[in-house]
C-alpha cells in the first residue's frame, strides 16, 4: 500500500509500523478527505487532528491487514487520487 500511494504520488509519511499516515497538514481537509472518501467510495479511513498529533500534522491513518485483497488497496489509491485533486490538495514534495 505504502508504495502505490507513493507512486500515486501521495504525501506518505515515514513510519515503523504497519500503520500507513498521509499527511494532509490541515484539520478541516483531513476530515474533509475521511467524509468523501466514505460518502463517495464507501471506504472509512481515520482522520488524525490535534491533540493527538501537532498542529499542521493533521493525517489520515490507513492501516492495512492481510485481509485487504490488491484490488482493496487498488481501489483506496484511486479514490483518494480523485479526492486529492477534488480538494486540490498539496502533491507529495
Amino acid at each position: 500500500m505504502r508504495q502505490r500511494l507513493l507512486d500515486a504520488g501521495l504525501p506518505v509519511m515515514p513510519s515503523e509500523s504497519h500503520i500507513v499516515p498521509v499527511l494532509i497538514g490541515d484539520p478541516k481537509r483531513c476530515n474533509a478527505v475521511s467524509d468523501e472518501l466514505l460518502l463517495r467510495f464507501g471506504i472509512y479511513v481515520q482522520p488524525i487532528n490535534y491533540p493527538t498529533v501537532p498542529r499542521g500534522t493533521e493525517r489520515l491513518r490507513l492501516t492495512p491487514t492481510p485481509l485487504h485483497s490488491d484490488a482493496d488497496i487498488e481501489a483506496l489509491v484511486t479514490a483518494l487520487s480523485d479526492v486529492w485533486r477534488r480538494l486540490t490538495l498539496r502533491p507529495a514534495a
